[in-house]
C-alpha cells in the first residue's frame, strides 16, 4: 500500500527555524509542508540531508528544491534504486541511516516523513523501537532528527508514548518560527442566479471509502491491573517432555528476559527431567505432582507418553489450592487431547522433534485455560487478565494487523477475534475488526463492533466517526449526523470528522449546514481536495455554479488527478455556459 501525500505550495515567511542541530524533533504537521521548507533551509545552509518519504523523490525535489540531499521514497513500488520497501525497516531502511548518519559528514540532517504508512506495514510497537534506535544513535553522532506526523493518524495514548523518545515536540509553525495562518473567511456568496426549468444534473459527492476509515496503531502492554495478594501467581514457563526419551518436544517461555539466568533455567529443567525419569522408570502415571526450585512452583501432569510441567512464580499458596482441581482438569484435558492427535508419533517416537511442532499450538491453549482458572471473573463482568494473556491477546492482534496489511481479511478476522477471546475489553481488536468488516460490506457487524468499543471508551472521537461511516452506510442518516456531531464534541479540530458530517447532511437536503461543515473542514486542512471537491458539488446543487467551479480549481490544484473533481467541473462548465446562452 501506498500512501499518496498531496502538497501545495504556500507562503513561507521565515522568521527563523527554531531548530537545533544535534536533537530530535517529533514535528506536527498535517501535510509536511512546513517542515520539508525547513528541512530545505537547512541543507541549503550547507548541512548533509537524508529525506526518507512517501512523496515521489523528483516531485519533492522539483517543488522544495532539497540542495544536494539524498532523498528515498518509501513505496511497494521496485525497480527503483531510491525506492525502500517499508516492510524492510530493520534491513534497508535501518542501513541506509545508518550510512549516513556514521558518515564523515558533519552535522547530518535526517527527516522521515511516513510514519504512518511504516506502522501500518509493520507492528507500531516495532516501528516506536526503531525511531528509539535512531534517534540514540543521532545522539552519539551530533545529527539532527526531524520526524514529521499528522497528529490525526494516532490516537491520543500513542502520540503521548511517542513523545517520550524525543528532546522536543511541536508543531510546524512552532518549530518553524512562523505563525499559524488565520483561516480566511469564506467570501460571501452571491445572489444566485434564477435556475432553468430543467433540473441541471447534480453530481454524486465522493463517498467516504475504506481509507476514510482509521486503523488503531498497537501501544504499550496496558497498565497492570493492582490485584490481591493471593491473586499474584503467574506463568513462566510450560514444558511438554516425552516421557519415554526424556526429549523436550517444547518449550513455551512468558519470561520478559528469557534465559537472563541460564544456570536457573538449566537447573529448573534438570529437576522437571529427573523427576520425570523417575516417574516412568517407576512405570506409573502421577496424577499430579509438585516440585519447588528455587521459589518457583512446578506442577507436573503425566500422561501415556508425554508429560507436561508448569513453572509458577509468585506465592499463592492459599489460592493456587483453592483452584487445584481446576488446574489437573486442564493439565489432564490437553494431554489427552495432544497423545489423540499425535497417537501415532508418540508411539513410536524417535526424538525428531519436527514432527511434533504443532504442540506448541497446544501449550497456548493450556496457558489461557490455565490462567481462566487462576484469573476468575471479577467486578462489573470485566475480566482481570494476567500479564500472560494481556501478552498473548497482543500477539494475536499483532497476527490480525499483519493479516490485514496481506489483505488477508478473513484470516484478519479470525486473529481478531482470538485476541478478543482472551480479552473482550481489548478496545483496539474491536475497532480494527469493525474496519475490516466494514472494508468488506458486513456494514450491520460492524456497527455492533463499533457498539462494543464505545461502551469501552464512549470518548474516542475516531469510533464515533468510523460508527457514522457505518450509520449512513445503511441509511441511518440522521443517526450518523448524530455520531459525528459526538465525534466532534469530542475532538472539534478534526477534519474529516467535518467532512464526512458535510457529507452527510447534503445528503438529507442541509445544503447550508452542509457547506459550513465543509468549511470547518477547510479551516484545519485547507489542502484536502475531497472537502473542496464536495464543497463544489453543494454549491453546484444550489445553482451557485461559478462558485462550484472555484472549488473544483482548488481541489484540482491539489491534486491534478482527481477524475471526479475534473469530471464534474466540466458539468458545472456546460451548465453555466447553457444558462449564459439563454
Amino acid at each position: 500500500m501506498l500512501y499518496h501525500v498531496v502538497l501545495e505550495i504556500v507562503d513561507y515567511r521565515g522568521g527563523g527555524s527554531v531548530i537545533d542541530k544535534g536533537m530530535n524533533y517529533l514535528i506536527y504537521e498535517d501535510k509536511s509542508d512546513i517542515t520539508f521548507k525547513m528541512f530545505n533551509e537547512l541543507v541549503s545552509s550547507g548541512s548533509p540531508g537524508l529525506c526518507i518519504t512517501t512523496v515521489y523523490p523528483q516531485k519533492l525535489k522539483k517543488m522544495y528544491g532539497m540542495g544536494e540531499a539524498q532523498v528515498f521514497w518509501l513505496s511497494d513500488s521496485s525497480g527503483d534504486k531510491e525506492t525502500l520497501s517499508p516492510t524492510r525497516l530493520d534491513f534497508e531502511i535501518a542501513r541506509v541511516i545508518n550510512k549516513f548518519i556514521k558518515g564523515d559528514k558533519e552535522e547530518p540532517i535526517f527527516l522521515l516523513d511516513g510514519m504512518a504508512y511504516l506502522s501500518l506495514e509493520n507492528d507500531y510497537d516495532k516501528v516506536r523501537k526503531f525511531v528509539k534506535r535512531i534517534n540514540d544513535m543521532a545522539s552519539m553522532n551530533d545529527a539532527t532528527i526531524m520526524v514529521v506526523i499528522n497528529p490525526s493518524s494516532f490516537n491520543k495514548e500513542t502520540l503521548a508514548m511517542l513523545e517520550r523518545d524525543f528532546d522536543k515536540v511541536g508543531t510546524a509553525e512552532e518549530l518553524s518560527g512562523v505563525a499559524a495562518p488565520a483561516p480566511a473567511a469564506p467570501a460571501p456568496a452571491p445572489t444566485p442566479a434564477p435556475q432553468a426549468a430543467t433540473t441541471p444534473h447534480i453530481p454524486s459527492p465522493s463517498i467516504p471509502t475504506a481509507s476514510d476509515l482509521r486503523i488503531a496503531a498497537p501501544t504499550e502492554s496496558p497498565v497492570d491491573i493492582p490485584v490481591e495478594e493471593e491473586m499474584e501467581l503467574e506463568i513462566e514457563d510450560i514444558y511438554l517432555i516425552h516421557r519415554g526419551t526424556g526429549t523436550l518436544i517444547q518449550r513455551r517461555t512468558w519470561r520478559e528476559q528469557d534465559l537472563i539466568d541460564p544456570d536457573l533455567i538449566g537447573g529448573m529443567f534438570q529437576a522437571i527431567l529427573d523427576f520425570i525419569s523417575n516417574s516412568f522408570a517407576s512405570d506409573q502415571e502421577s496424577d499430579f505432582s509438585r516440585l519447588e526450585v528455587k521459589g518457583y512452583i512446578i506442577l507436573i501432569a503425566d500422561g501415556q507418553y508425554i508429560s507436561e510441567a508448569i513453572v509458577f512464580s509468585g506465592k499463592a499458596e492459599e489460592y493456587l489450592h483453592k483452584i487445584m482441581g481446576d488446574i489437573k482438569r486442564v493439565l489432564r484435558d490437553n494431554i489427552k487431547d495432544i497423545e489423540k492427535e499425535y497417537a501415532g508419533v508418540l508411539g513410536s517416537y524417535d526424538g525428531d522433534v519436527s514432527t511434533l511442532r504443532g504442540t506448541r499450538k497446544a501449550l497456548d491453549t493450556l496457558a489461557l485455560d490455565i490462567n481462566k482458572a487462576l484469573e476468575p471473573h471479577t467486578g462489573k463482568g470485566k475480566i482481570k487478565l494476567s500479564d500472560a494473556e494481556r501478552r498473548m491477546a497482543q500477539e494475536k492482534y499483532n497476527k490480525a494487523l499483519q493479516a490485514g496489511r496481506s489483505r488477508q481479511y478473513e484470516d484478519a478476522l479470525v486473529a481478531y477475534d482470538e485476541a478478543l477471546s482472551i480479552d473482550p475489553n481489548h478496545l483496539q481488536s474491536l475497532f480494527n475488526k469493525a474496519v475490516v468488516l466494514q472494508m468488506l460490506g458486513r456494514v450491520g457487524d460492524a456497527l455492533t463492533c463499533y457498539e462494543k468499543a464505545l461502551k469501552i471508551n464512549p470518548n474516542d472521537a475516531e469510533i464515533w466517526g468510523n460508527r457514522g461511516i457505518a450509520l449512513r452506510s445503511l441509511g441511518r442518516t440522521e443517526e450518523a449526523i448524530e455520531s459525528y456531531h459526538k465525534g466532534l464534541g469530542i475532538n472539534p479540530s478534526d477534519s474529516a470528522l467535518w467532512s464526512n458530517m458535510g457529507i452527510a447532511l447534503r445528503s438529507v437536503g442541509r445544503v447550508k449546514e452542509a457547506i459550513e461543515s465543509y468549511d470547518k473542514a477547510i479551516s484545519i486542512n485547507p489542502n484536502d481536495a475531497g472537502v473542496w471537491s464536495n464543497k463544489g458539488v453543494v454549491l453546484g446543487s444550489m445553482g451557485l455554479l461559478k462558485e462550484a467551479i472555484d472549488c473544483y480549481d482548488r481541489a484540482l490544484s491539489i491534486d491534478p488527478g482527481r477524475k471526479l473533481a475534473q469530471r464534474n467541473r466540466e458539468i458545472a462548465i456546460k451548465e453555466l455556459e447553457k444558462r449564459n446562452q439563454k
